[in-house]
């Protein structure tokens, strides 16, 4: 749970960063290499953002699993009560 509050964060503070800078950004000018860097820029902070997401998701689709399927085989036999006659 600290993992999932610690991926929203960053995931509001990329999105603030993004809409703060986004009026800032030349991005219509006729300087190429002004544009060039607005959408380099851009580019990284959307790769932020999809990485958080992904954070988020994975973090959620790991909670929902059932606690016996993500136990490794050696974390099973230890909970057993009964030993193995095999």
């Amino acid at each position: 749970m600290r993992n999932d509050f610690r991926h929203i964060i960053y995931l509001i503070f990329a999105f603030l960063l993004v809409l703060y800078s986004l009026p800032r950004l030349p991005l219509l000018r006729s300087q190429t290499e002004a544009v060039l860097f607005s959408v380099i820029w851009l580019a990284f902070a959307l790769l932020i953002i999809g990485s958080q997401l992904y954070q988020i998701i994975d973090g959620w689709a790991k909670a929902e699993q059932s606690p016996l399927l993500a136990m490794t085989q050696d974390e099973q036999k230890v909970g057993r009560t009964q030993p193995d006659y095999e």
